[in-house]
């Protein structure tokens, strides 16, 4: 079969790993110059690498590991020490450390040992969290009616830890706050990650995602006989009269003619190509019911060092949610003579929630990020900035709000010969790499069990 597929990021480049791994002729289209989707990176005019956000490997991401594995890329990012380490003011850190026991115990006994929560935080959080450690599929799903705040506070749990520990990770997850995000995603996220000690686990790029998992997946479509065009944007779909598509059409007007079309783009970018015709099955209706999330990255390089972990870290209070030194935690790039890197910090940190930044001055947000560094990291306040930048991705994941969950689509369209990829579609997991490589995998075979390969 000859598969045409729309989108470079994580979810298109996986269908395409499956697709040319079973002999069939693949074309992937992207609209940009660069591949990656939401984990693209490109340098600027200094050699330095700018990046869409601050991407890692969790232990959890079991797919997307094995497509880094598939792709010769296994070795590619490095795990760091297992702790879940929030930044407090005037450099101070609390940690959150496993226990070597196996799951839940592990959890359980890492979070009595925890400092920066009360006794009563960690009684109330064992017996407010037990219904998703021992949750399914179906119970997670029937919670998709209520934001985390309403769950957390239904089981008792403390306002305290709501506050310390899981907002900052409801800003991690969906860059949305605890009292918007569904509980869906959040519990789905303790069952996986609290019921498996290698789920937590973080692990950097040791370069940068474009050149660490994005290449290496590139070259290894193109090994086997797949063909990627860049500056390739899809315009329409021409159908015919039976509704499935004749042909796609790019924007400079030329046609695509396949067996199969995959759209692997955004969900905000899909609605906008829909067919007028397609919108009479409720299955395209739905796609609209999707917004999302506004998400900046900063990028500040310093000319000395003013931290020392070699890990992720996460920020309550502060406009940045989660961050990292990537001059440490990624040992091939961002380091000394490479763009502007002398041997400093480069810092980069996810700004969230961010719809208030959207339309403010870059400036004005360095700004505010540098008053955070100043109060968390005391090393900072002598220290010289060099370089800043801003990436502001106006509409990123989907918002995973209440009663949204059940209208993620299932990859296999109504129409015979549309499918769908991303992170939004159904999968297990949640909109993340992980869940877009689950969505490439999926998509590339409900594609060919509908047309019997």
């Amino acid at each position: 079969m000859k598969i045409a597929i729309f989108g470079a990021g994580v979810a298109g480049l996986s269908a395409a790993i499956e697709l040319v791994d079973r002999g069939h002729t693949v074309e992937i289209y992207e609209k940009r110059k660069i591949l990656g989707g939401k984990v693209s990176v490109w340098k600027d005019n200094d050699g330095d690498s700018i990046e869409s956000g601050l991407h890692i490997v969790f232990g959890g991401y079991e797919q997307l590991q094995k497509y880094l594995k598939r792709v010769g890329a296994e070795d590619n990012y490095q795990w760091k020490e297992h702790s879940l380490i929030y930044s407090e003011p005037d450099g101070k850190q609390s940690c959150f450390k496993k226990a070597k026991l196996p799951s839940p115990w592990a959890e359980v006994v890492g979070g009595l040992q925890t400092d920066f929560l009360t006794m009563w935080d960690k009684i109330s959080l064992i017996w407010g969290l037990f219904p998703a450690l021992a949750g399914n599929e179906e119970y997670f799903r029937s919670q998709d009616h209520m934001t985390y705040s309403e769950w957390h506070r239904r089981r008792w749990a403390s306002e305290h830890s709501l506050q310390k520990l899981w907002r900052a990770i409801a800003l991690a997850m969906n860059f949305i706050e605890p009292n918007v995000i569904s509980a869906r995603p959040m519990i789905t996220i303790f069952k996986y990650f609290g019921t498996d000690y290698a789920a937590t686990k973080f692990a950097f790029f040791r370069k940068n995602p474009g050149d660490s998992m994005i290449e290496p997946m590139r070259q290894y479509i193109q090994s086997k006989g797949g063909r990627i065009f860049v500056d390739a944007k899809l315009n329409r779909f021409e159908l015919n009269s039976d509704e499935s598509i004749q042909h796609a059409v790019l924007h400079d007007g030329h046609n695509i003619e396949a067996d199969a079309y995959i759209s692997a783009l955004p969900v905000h970018n899909i609605k906008k190509i829909v067919p007028v015709q397609w919108l009479a099955h409720k299955y395209f209706r739905n796609l609209h019911e999707f917004v999302g999330s506004p998400v900046a990255n900063c990028q500040l390089w310093f000319d000395r060092k003013i931290t020392d972990t070699d890990n992720l870290m996460f920020s309550q209070g502060t406009i940045f949610a989660t961050f990292a030194d990537v001059s440490i935690t990624c040992p091939e790039e961002f380091q000394k003579n490479m763009g502007t890197a002398n041997g400093g910090s480069v810092m980069s940190l996810v700004l969230a929630p961010a719809h208030q930044l959207m339309n403010m001055p870059n400036e004005v947000i360095t700004g505010l990020v540098m008053k955070d560094i100043h109060e968390r990291f005391p090393k900072s306040r002598q220290a010289k900035l060099l370089k800043s930048t801003i990436v502001k991705i106006p509409q990123s994941v989907y918002k995973a709000v209440p009663d949204v969950d059940q209208f993620r689509p299932d990859q296999i369209s109504p129409i015979k010969n549309f499918f769908l990829a991303g992170d939004y579609t159904y999968q297990r997991y949640l909109a993340s790499m992980e869940g877009a490589a689950l969505s490439g995998k999926l998509v590339a075979e409900k594609l060919l069990s509908r047309f019997g390969g």
